[in-house]
């Protein structure tokens, strides 16, 4: 193994880099109307943090640090839950009060954040009756 990767937590910032430089050149490329490049530095980053993870000869995560994501997306799941709960009922009637108007990219995002609780709501299903 690289030296440079010979630990837990040089794993872990190099995997966190990468995501961060991947996410970021998606984002600014994209933004900067260079789609192309932002999927390239995507794809380049993402394959890097998967490279570095899976090539670490010891553990990389343990139960703590997945007790800590499954914490992490509890909560991003309420906090953006109670957040559409009261803010796309607003924009809702601001529209039928013709205080506003849908554009593509909010209809975009209220589609998403609707398929996104669909989808999680038939996976609650599912694991409930497993269990």
């Amino acid at each position: 193994m690289n030296s440079l990767l010979d630990r837990t937590d040089r794993v872990r910032q190099a995997v966190a880099g990468l995501s961060v430089v991947a996410g970021l050149g998606l984002a600014v490329f994209t933004a900067l109307n260079r789609p192309l490049v932002g999927v390239g530095v995507y794809v380049v980053g993402v394959a890097g943090a998967v490279f570095a993870q899976s090539s670490a000869e010891m553990p990389v995560y343990d139960e703590r640090d997945e007790a800590i994501a499954r914490e992490a997306a509890q909560w991003t799941l309420t906090v953006f839950g109670w957040a559409s709960a009261g803010v796309f009922p607003a924009l809702t009637v601001a529209w039928g009060l013709d205080a506003f108007t849908w554009q593509p990219w909010s209809a975009a995002i209220a589609l998403f954040v609707a398929i996104l609780y669909l989808t999680y709501g038939a996976v609650l299903v599912v694991l409930q009756r497993r269990r």
